[in-house]
Parts: structure tokens; sequence; C-alpha cells
């Protein structure tokens, strides 16, 4: 008998479902990253689009998408440890 967690993954794959749920997880996993440089408060800061490995973030503030890009090898490097895979080359921050 097959386990719950492979029957799943086979019908994500079967019905196209993976790479929009990985892009869902990303989101996710954005937040909690990006949070915890301030100390787990929320931040003005929302994943909008995934295009190829390009991730787009809005920012509201310039002083807060300084402080993001200053920390962007390390938010690539926790996002791409956590999905085992490179799944982001780059963030692109915007007003």
């Amino acid at each position: 008998m097959e386990s719950l967690k492979n029957l799943l993954k086979q019908k994500k794959k079967g019905r196209g479902l993976n790479r929009p749920l990985q892009i869902y997880e990303l989101f996710g996993v954005w937040n909690d990253r990006a949070k915890s440089y301030f100390g787990g408060k929320n931040i003005r800061c929302h994943p909008k689009f995934l295009r190829g490995k390009t991730l787009y973030v809005q920012v509201q503030g310039a002083a807060l998408a300084s402080e993001l890009q200053l920390r962007h090898a390390d938010l690539v490097k926790k996002i791409n440890d956590h999905f085992g895979k490179k799944m982001v080359e780059r963030i692109v921050f915007k007003l």
C-alpha cells in the first residue's frame, strides 16, 4: 500500500498542479524568512509573482527595499535551501 504523501505527489504531477503549489508554498516561505529579519514583526512587503526564477516582491518604502536588498543573497539561499533546489535566483523589489 502506498503512502498518502506519494499518492498526492502523483496526483499533483498528473494534473499539472506541482508548479502552482510550489509557488504558493514559496510565498509562505518568503513571508516567514523576511519577517525573521525584523523580529517576527509584520512587514509591508508581499510577493507578487514568480517569473522563471525571478521573484517579484512589492515593498512599501524605499528604506525597507534597501534593507531587503542588502539581505538578497541570504534570502535567496534560505528559500532555495527550503525547497532543496534552485527555486529562486533573483529577487526584484518594487515600490
